[in-house]
Parts: structure tokens; C-alpha cells; sequence
């Protein structure tokens, strides 16, 4: 059985009749959806980081923010939603990439919606001030396992997007040649810097749990770690879909032209022209 996984030269080439690697239309589409998965996954620790701080309940790790009664748990669980539907309905340029993204989408639903400790059901008795002294919480060990599990499926998958998938060279139509542009040397330097970081900060959270560590904690070193891990996340990911210029090659400007056109096309269908003023 064939698995989406591929680390050889010739990795996740496309296939010739798969339309989301021929259709220009559709290869700008999804460089579009990329930019979108990348914005957010940078705007999740800033808005959680500096939320956390303004109300006074900054968190030891982002998924700490699901128990934040004050809109950023909202925000927390409503980003992880909208990554993880995002990357479901990624096609990528083969279907093995296709596959690759659904199973990362499925494993930050998971993570959005099975919270690290527990579903907190009220409190079972108050403290002196009144405030909540021993909370109940249904299934809090199944939910570490599923949430943990689920992240750090999420995290491997993103490092073999950056380090494998995203640094593929692709082969040009008409020579039959791999190309390596400048643009593609400048991607896939920040794709594999991003691949690495990710791994780090994922190695780095599991073994500090592991351990114990009480310097992690004080330190609340699992939301940084995990901040890094989505800044570089929504690094690769903005990359690929060429958020700025450096980035892009030729083609990419021609797919870019190509579906502005065709979009104009499908407005002045229902009645809304675009002025070229």
C-alpha cells in the first residue's frame, strides 16, 4: 500500500492529468488558500500572546488558551477550525499532496476540539474567596492523550511539508528538466529553515514534558516554543503561496494575470464588470 509519503529526488512530481497542477487557474487558487493558512497560523500566538497579557491570564501554552472565557478562546479554537478546514480543502500538485494536507487538517481539528485537559464541566467546591478551588472535568487523561497525540502528528506533518513536499524542484514541461530558479533557491531556503524549527520546537516540548523540566515551565517556554512552531508554520506556508514578490517565478506572475482574467470573466457573467480605471 502506497503511503503519501515521499522523500526521493523525484518526490511528488505532477501527475499529467491532475488539474490543480495544470489549470493556472487553480495552481493561483491554491497558492491563494496557502497565503491564507499562513496569515493565520502567524496571527494565533501574536493575538493569543499579547491578548494573554493585556487581560492579565497569560498562558503556559496555547492550548491553554481554549479554557480563556474572554473572546481568545473563541479565537483559539475558531483558528485551529479554519487551519484545519483549509488544509483539507489544500489539493497541493499531486494527490499524495492532497492527502498529505487533509491528514494535517484533521489532526488540528482534533486539536481544536478536544482540549488538553479535559472538557471542565463546573467547579465541585469553592475556595474561601469564592473563587473555584476543584473544578470538574470529564475524560481530562483521554483528552491529553488525543490533544498531544493530534499536535504532534500536526507538527510532523508540517516539518515533512517544509522539508520534503514545499522543496520539491519541479520539472519543466518542455525540457524535461528539473529547474531550480533563483526564486525556488530563496523558497526553499526559508522552507527548510522553517522545517527544522518546527521539528525543534516539537522535540523540544515533548522531551520537557517528558522530563519535567521546572525551568520550561517557569518560563511558560511551552507557548514559546509553540510560537515558534507557527510562525514558521505560517513562514512556509505564505511562502508557498508567494505572499511577496521575491518568491515568485515567472509562471507564478503568468497564473496570477491568467486568473484575474478569468475572475473578471465569471463577475461580468452576473453583471459585475471590472473597470480597468
Amino acid at each position: 500500500m502506497e503511503t503519501p509519503f515521499e522523500t526521493g529526488p523525484a518526490r511528488y512530481q505532477p501527475p499529467a492529468n491532475y488539474p490543480y497542477a495544470r489549470d493556472p487557474k487553480l495552481r493561483f487558487d491554491q497558492r491563494r488558500l496557502a497565503r491564507v493558512v499562513g496569515f493565520i497560523a502567524f496571527a494565533m500566538p501574536v493575538v493569543l500572546g499579547f491578548g494573554g497579557y493585556a487581560l492579565g491570564r497569560f498562558r503556559v501554552a496555547l492550548s491553554e488558551y481554549y479554557y480563556e472565557v474572554i473572546l481568545l478562546g473563541d479565537f483559539f479554537v475558531g483558528c485551529l477550525v479554519a487551519i484545519g478546514a483549509l488544509l483539507m480543502a489544500y489539493r497541493g500538485w499531486t494527490p499524495k499532496v492532497a492527502q498529505l494536507a487533509t491528514l494535517a487538517g484533521i489532526a488540528a481539528l482534533l486539536v481544536a476540539f478536544v482540549p488538553m485537559n479535559g472538557w471542565i464541566m463546573g467547579c465541585e467546591e469553592l475556595a474561601d474567596d469564592g473563587t473555584c478551588a476543584v473544578q470538574a472535568v470529564r475524560y481530562p487523561v483521554i483528552g491529553y492523550w488525543v490533544h498531544a497525540g493530534a499536535a504532534g502528528l500536526l507538527f510532523a506533518i508540517l516539518s515533512f511539508f517544509c522539508l520534503f513536499v514545499f522543496t520539491k524542484i519541479p520539472v519543466d514541461d518542455a525540457s524535461g528538466q528539473k529547474i531550480m530558479s533563483p526564486a525556488k533557491m530563496r523558497r526553499n531556503a526559508i522552507y527548510v529553515t522553517s522545517g527544522i524549527l518546527i521539528a525543534l520546537g516539537a522535540i523540544s516540548i515533548a522531551v520537557a514534558g517528558l522530563l519535567g523540566v521546572p525551568w520550561w515551565f517557569d518560563n511558560n517556554m511551552t507557548f514559546w516554543a509553540e510560537a515558534m512552531i507557527l510562525g514558521a508554520f505560517g513562514a512556509s506556508w505564505l511562502v508557498q503561496g508567494r505572499a511577496l514578490a521575491p518568491f515568485n517565478d515567472p509562471r507564478d506572475r503568468e497564473d496570477a494575470k491568467l486568473a484575474k482574467q478569468v475572475n473578471g470573466q465569471q463577475l461580468s457573467l452576473f453583471g459585475f464588470g471590472l473597470s480597468d480605471k
